[in-house]
């Protein structure tokens, strides 16, 4: 399972992410390296409260490792970690889907703002192709190093109402102290 993990370029690649800087007005970690395995630490704390199965915890720490790939080649938009992912040799749909998806909180969010709120068929879509108490998991842990934490992200926050609100996501489905 996610056999992109011995990958030598992969491999050669996450070693990179060291070199790459990320905003610091969003994230407190030095390089996308420190940050992807800050993610890793704090995901698996998640699969430990929520009570998750190996491969639910084995998805979530590939994709912890994986989310941001594509920024070694100076893109940090998912779709480059996608892209990547099949030059690695993954091809597991519905885990290319959560690649995909890692970060839709965000450009919902700012579609909202905009007045032009995601339909009940875009979360329907969204929740047929992944795994949505899996997503809010990693979204939560993917925001580790956001100043003021997860709780502070307002694209989050409201992503996460919205999913709860919409019966996509139970009340309380998701423990994250």
């Amino acid at each position: 399972m996610y056999n992109f993990i011995n990958n030598s370029m992969f491999q050669k690649d996450y070693e990179a992410l060291k070199h790459v800087t990320l905003n610091p007005e969003r994230h407190s970690a030095l390089n996308a390296y420190e940050h992807c395995e800050m993610v890793v630490e704090r995901v698996t704390e998640l699969c430990k409260q929520n009570q998750l199965g190996s491969k639910e915890a084995a998805m979530l720490v590939s994709l912890a490792k994986i989310h941001d790939i594509g920024k070694v080649h100076g893109n940090a938009k998912p779709e480059e970690s996608v892209a990547l992912l099949k030059k690695y040799g993954e091809h597991d749909e519905n885990f290319i889907n959560m690649v995909k998806y890692h970060d839709v909180n965000l450009p919902w969010f700012i579609s909202m703002t905009r007045g032009q709120t995601p339909s009940d068929k875009a979360w329907r879509k969204l929740n047929g192709k992944v795994d949505l108490r899996l997503l809010c998991l990693f979204m939560i842990a993917d925001r580790i190093d956001c100043p003021g934490g997860w709780s502070k992200n307002n694209a989050l926050v409201w992503f996460l109402d919205e999913a709860e609100r919409k019966q996509h996501l139970e009340k309380n489905a998701i423990k994250c102290d």
